[in-house]
This record gives structure tokens, sequence and C-alpha cells, in this order.
């Protein structure tokens, strides 16, 4: 085995090992039971998106300055303990502060993850492969969470307890943690300015000068919102809507898992076939195609429509960060994955929050399409930019449009 393909499939192992999620079809069961109000659910995960909004950039900067095996072990470590609070957490203000530990934890992961692999496959001579290596990492992870769906339900049915999941499954994210120190830190040039200011300065002037990727970075972020709105509410919805029992939501969670897993599986191949504006045009569609149907189809068989929102999942983390990873150098690629993030937690905040009390007033369903309407503008002016960036390149390197700027 070639000393490269050791190095990424113990990333992959690593990715296994601390994606055993077996709380993902249950957390946000186990706050709506204790709070019963989908309004102080999402105030509840505000607390989350305002603590990655202080803390993604300064995260970010440590990952460009320490290196991306430091921030990844802390990250998985701080995760841990979060999922944990959480786990025993039965009132607002207990929730509230898991939720910061928790996002903590997140805002090291995320500054850690992609410029790792990134930075490795740089090293390796082998950056066109990030699509697909990060397709297959994300595939690990999507696998791991579906045979921890499976077990979290039928744990939830056999002793009726939902936060079990969570404090089961922060024991094992806590033991993988450890296995970063089978990671072996990627030895790529990052010249790290001597102020933290000056590197996020630099960082913020690449994104601003550089229309492709700030394009790049919003549209990613008019994706996330929908996606993770649509995360918060799934539970709820499956439970109180379809009335379905707790294994049949970990069943469905499992499917809708080994859904995305096999599209991110096959992301290189997907972006391959229908080309950057294609890829792009496809996830929008879906993902507002999937919002609106839940609205207009008020049966069990609108469950079908969450496996159109995890395609979408699959494909955009692989897709899009692919592209901007192309754009970014490796001093600024942690620097720039943060400030994408922070902007993002900017906006989930606000955004939550008002579909939050939009479900409360009007019913859950129909702050979904509120927020179909709302996406759907902004993420096609969103495309209608890139392709025009597109094109302007196309024409300034005399190569085929689908290649795109700075490909």
């Amino acid at each position: 085995m070639a000393e490269g393909d050791a190095r990424i499939r113990r990333f992959y192992f690593f990715r296994a090992l601390t994606s055993f999620s077996l709380w993902i079809p249950f957390w946000t069961l186990w706050v709506y039971k204790n709070l019963d109000s989908l309004f102080l659910l999402t105030a509840v995960d505000t607390a989350f998106w305002a603590t990655m909004v202080l803390v993604q950039v300064p995260a970010g900067l440590l990952g460009d300055k320490y290196g991306r095996k430091t921030v990844l072990f802390i990250g998985e470590a701080l995760f841990a303990a979060g999922v944990l609070g959480f786990g025993f957490s039965t009132e607002f203000w207990e929730f509230f502060a898991s939720n910061i530990i928790w996002a903590v934890g997140a805002c090291f992961i995320v500054s850690g993850d992609t410029p790792f692999v990134y930075d490795t496959l740089l090293e390796l001579d082998r950056g066109r492969d990030f699509t697909k290596v990060m397709g297959t990492a994300n595939a690990v992870m999507f696998l791991m969470n579906a045979a921890a769906c499976v077990i979290g339900g039928i744990i939830v049915s056999v002793t009726d307890r939902v936060e079990l999941t969570l404090i089961i499954a922060s024991l094992v994210g806590l033991t993988g943690s450890f296995t970063v120190a089978f990671l072996k830190e990627p030895k790529v040039p990052r010249q790290f300015m001597k102020s933290y200011r000056a590197q996020l300065g630099t960082g913020v002037k690449q994104v601003i000068k550089s229309r492709a990727i700030m394009i790049l970075v919003f549209f990613q972020i008019t994706l996330q919102l929908g996606t993770y709105v649509m995360a918060v509410f799934r539970s709820v919805y499956l439970k109180e809507d379809l009335q379905l029992d707790h294994f049949q939501i970990g069943l469905f969670f499992a499917a809708f898992a080994i859904v995305g897993g096999a599209v991110t599986l096959s992301a290189s191949q997907i972006e391959a076939r229908l080309k950057e504006k294609g890829s792009l045009v496809f996830m929008l569609v879906a993902l507002v195609s999937s919002f609106a149907i839940v609205f207009l189809v008020r049966s069990p068989v609108a469950v079908m429509t969450q496996f159109l929102v995890y395609m979408v999942v699959g494909l955009q983390s692989p897709v899009i960060n692919g592209y901007i990873h192309r754009l970014v150098d490796s001093s600024h690629r942690s620097t720039i994955i943060a400030i994408a993030s922070m902007l993002f937690t900017l906006l989930v905040v606000i955004v939550e929050l008002t579909t939050g009390w939009i479900a409360s007033k009007w019913g859950l369903e129909e702050s979904l399409l509120v927020l179909a309407c709302a996406v759907a503008p902004v993420g096609a002016v969103l495309l209608f930019l890139w392709s025009r960036e597109v094109d302007k390149f196309a024409k300034s390197d005399h190569r085929p449009a689908a290649e795109g700027p700075g490909l």
C-alpha cells in the first residue's frame, strides 16, 4: 500500500469512529419532549450558532497556525463533552449551556477536517482527488450514521429513553477523538501571519476580491440554511405530523444516511456528468422542491422528500468545498472556511428563529414553504452570477466553460 493511500485511509478510520452519532434522529425530540415548543427548540439551537459566530474564525486561525491535527482533537473532545451535557439536560438553560460547548467543538472540527484532507492531498501532489477523497470520507460518515440511527432507534424503543442516544454517543465520540494520533500532519507551506488580525484580514480580502469565491460561499450558505432548518424540524415532523414511532424514525434516518452516503461517494462522478453549473442547479432545485412538497403533500408519502434533502447534503460539501479549495492557497484555507462558516452562523440564527416562530404560529409545513420561497430567488441570483463568472473565465482562458474559474 502506498504511504499516501495509508494516510488517507487513516483519516477514513478517524472519520468512522467519530461519526457513530446515535443522537442524530433524537436530539430534537429530546428537547421538544422537555420544552414542548418548536420556537424554544430553535431558541436552544441558536446558542450553538451564536457560539459559532464568536469562535469559528479564531478556531480557523488556530488551525492555520498550529496545524490540523491539533484542532481536530480539541474539536472532537469538546464535541463529545457537549453531547454528553445535552443528554443530561432537561431545562432550557441546561440545553443552552451544553450547546455552547458542543458548538466550540464543532468550530474546531470544521476548521480542521477539509483543510487536513486538502493539504494532505496537496503534499502528495493529488489535489485533484479532493472531491473523490472527501466524497469517500463523507460516505463513511453517512454509513456510520446509518448504523448508529438503527441502533439508536432500537435503544429508544426498548428503553423509552431518548437521552441515552446522546449519552452513549458522547462516550464513543470521545474514544474516537484519540485516533487523531494516527494521522500525520500534512507538510505544506503555510506562511501564517505574525498577527491573527493580519491573517484574518488577508483571508477576508481574498473573499472580497475574488467574486468566484464570494459567490460560492454565499451559494453554499443558502443551501446550508435550507438543509439545516430541515434537519432541526425533521424528527418532530416524522413523529408529530407523520406519526412514526422511534424505531421507524431510526430506520428512515438510516435510509436517508445511506442515500446521502451513496451520493457523496459518487460526488466526483455526478459532478463530472452534470458539470459545475448543472451540479449547483440540481442542488438548489432539489432543496426547494422538497420543501414545497412537504407543504403540498400532507401524508406519510411526503417522507420521500427527505431523500432529496440528503442528496443535497451529500453533494454540497465535496463539490462546493472542492471548488473553493482550488481557489484558495494553503496559508489561508482554514481561515476562508472559518469565514464562510461565520457568515452562515450569522444568518442561521435569524433564519432558524424566524422559521421556529412561524412553525409555532402557523405550522411546521407552512414554515418550510416560507423558507423555500426565500431560498429559491436568492439561490437563482447566485447561480446566475456564478454562471457569468464561469463564462468570463472560459473566454479569457480559452477553455470550456464547464471547467470554471481557477480550475
